[in-house]
């Protein structure tokens, strides 16, 4: 059973009791399950149809159109990663989708294009990317009370924040033109950011339960679907859960709008002192959201 959560409104337009009521509904969620569906968010549904519709124009695109676009490290990692381009991080493959980020990047490491350059094709997904935001700040806002802290502990971290929007194509005939091995799109994963907000065009997202158990993510009209990721987890000591999840094997072709809160480039990520001690010692390793994140994309998308 995936909890659904009635939010207040806009998340821009919270108060710090707003704050609070969300803290209280999501307290128990965020430390047992990891995941949720929010309703009335105020994100507009025609907005989203809107980026479903940019999408669409750029994955008819021809191939050396897309591939002008490429994502790189001297993209910072924007633009597209083609078919079969990013390498699986639990088999030997390749992941079945193609895939766009768009959103923002760091003056600590070098750009080749302009950021206007990889944001062309996709205007409602910047306006968007602007929504997802404010409710990613809201939603991570909650998540600080319920850890008892400052309901602006994390903003701390943000600085400029490496926030991203990827839309993901996953076409019927991904996993065969791929030649996988395995009977799903996306390998199982748990994401490095704070949190990540995801829409879907047709189901194929799966989360994992605490039992180990896959439960497949319906599409449910005008809401949206929140997971806590890597650095909730390691930054609460595990009270908060992040939650694993794939992408099962399409019978249709599917799009996703995965909106990841993350905070600024080169925070180390470790157990906070007020959440740890001798009874409660660390039970993750520090990661730095520069170092160690660029390391994982190398290794994912080799060049």
């Amino acid at each position: 059973m995936i909890p659904h959560v009635q939010l207040p409104g806009p998340a821009d337009g919270w108060t710090s009791r707003d704050r609070e009521a969300v803290a209280d509904e999501i307290g128990g969620i965020c430390r047992r399950e990891g995941y949720f569906f929010v309703h009335n968010h105020g994100v507009p549904a025609e907005l989203v149809k809107e980026v479903y519709a940019e999408m669409r124009r750029f994955y008819r695109l021809p191939s050396e159109e897309k591939s002008k676009y490429d994502a790189t490290e001297k993209s910072q990692f924007l633009g597209y990663r083609g078919l079969g381009r990013e390498k699986s991080r639990t088999h030997s493959g390749t992941e079945a989708c193609e895939q766009y980020r768009i959103g923002n990047t760091t003056p600590d490491l070098a750009l080749l294009e302009s950021v206007d350059f990889y944001h062309e094709h996709f205007p409602k997904s910047l306006e968007l990317f602007s929504h997802l935001t404010r409710l990613g700040d809201g939603l991570i806002a909650a998540c600080a009370l319920d850890l008892g802290l400052e309901e602006d502990f994390f903003s701390g971290y943000l600085g400029t924040p490496l926030h991203r929007l990827g839309l993901n194509y996953y076409g019927a005939s991904h996993l065969s033109r791929v030649g996988s091995k395995v009977d799903y799109a996306m390998s199982p994963h748990v994401d490095l950011s704070l949190l990540t907000i995801l829409d879907q065009d047709e189901p194929g997202l799966d989360v994992r339960d605490t039992d180990g158990t896959w439960l497949e993510v319906p599409s449910v009209d005008s809401a949206l679907f929140v997971f806590l990721a890597d650095y909730v987890q390691r930054w609460s000591n595990g009270l908060h859960r992040a939650a694993p999840h794939r992408v099962s094997a399409v019978r249709r072709d599917r799009m996703s709008i995965q909106y990841k809160h993350r905070p600024d480039y080169g925070v180390v990520v470790a157990p906070l002192e007020a959440l740890t001690g001798p009874a409660e010692p660390p039970k993750y390793a520090p990661l730095d959201t520069g170092s160690d994140y660029v390391a994982v994309l190398r290794s994912i998308l080799g060049r």
